[in-house]
């Protein structure tokens, strides 16, 4: 397994026949293929848009079992710079451009 990004509250690694991205967050863990990686990424970036000033928390809505979690805006934005790190990393992504 090649990890990717590895901080304390999000990893984010590759599985061993590179097909699949694993992210590791909140005590939950996703195994997506590059495709729904990259729309995750999306998602994350559409969320973070929409931050005010007085946000201390951040809901997030995944698609299985219509799961809601609701993590601090500390832990978002980790994972976020991690979704962002791969996404670069990996797939030649600018981030300096969201």
């Amino acid at each position: 397994m090649l990890h990717l990004y590895n901080e304390s509250f999000v990893t984010i690694s590759i599985g061993d026949k590179e097909k699949l991205v694993n992210v590791n967050f909140c005590n939950i863990k996703m195994k997506l293929r590059f495709c729904q990686f990259k729309l995750f990424h999306n998602y994350l970036m559409a969320k973070i848009e929409k931050i005010q000033l007085e946000t201390t928390h951040v809901d997030l809505l995944l698609v299985k079992d219509n799961l809601n979690v609701t993590i601090e805006l500390s832990h978002f934005l980790q994972l976020c710079h991690g979704v962002q790190s791969v996404m670069a990393e990996r797939f030649g992504l600018n981030i300096y451009n969201h």
